[in-house]
């Protein structure tokens, strides 16, 4: 009989898949545990039975929060650098793709060496004309409604005006009733 290695958490290797499958999942534990463990000669009752205590397991359900949150962090991580390269994006200048010539006091595109990440960030092309490089960058409002988007500032897209529940079934901006 083969031994059954343990995690660092103190889980079989069947039911550190248990708790992969089951985040995997949205949360079955019935059908996490059809995943990683022989069922073919039990009943749904005994599956259920046998995932239901699986979850009752402090291992486990210690190891499937870790799991949520590692996953969560991730995903913060990858929201925080999609907004930091919208955020570069509304906030370069022209001064990050120019600067004068200390010798000639003319302006000078910046070689793409020398721009700087958030410049590098905003660039959607560049073309090298000859030795001559030009950039096209990308669009601010773009980047600004992508922005709102992502972080829930978008205003509500529609209003009910029709009379049902609490509304008035009007909009009045800027009248006075006396004025009329």
């Amino acid at each position: 009989m083969a031994r059954s290695t343990k995690t660092a958490d103190g889980l079989t290797e069947k039911q550190e898949r248990f708790c992969i499958e089951y985040v995997d999942n949205g949360g079955n534990a019935s059908e996490a545990y059809r995943v990683c463990y022989d069922t073919s000669s039990m009943q749904p009752s005994t599956i259920w039975v046998n995932a239901s205590r699986l979850l009752n397991n402090t291992k486990v359900t210690l190891r499937i929060e870790a799991i949520k949150q590692s996953r969560s962090d991730r995903a913060q991580r990858g929201r925080d650098i999609i907004n930091n390269t919208l955020l570069d994006i509304v906030e370069t200048t022209t001064d990050d793709l120019y600067y004068t010539d200390p010798k000639t006091g003319k302006m000078k595109t910046r070689s793409p060496q020398q721009l700087s990440k958030r410049a590098r960030n905003a660039v959607k092309r560049m073309t090298n004309n000859n030795g001559r490089v030009s950039y096209e960058l990308h669009g601010k409002v773009e980047a600004i409604k992508a922005y709102a988007a992502i972080n829930g500032l978008n205003a509500a897209q529609e209003v009910n005006v029709n009379n049902r529940g609490s509304m008035l079934g009007e909009i009045r901006i800027g009248f006075d009733d006396d004025a009329m």
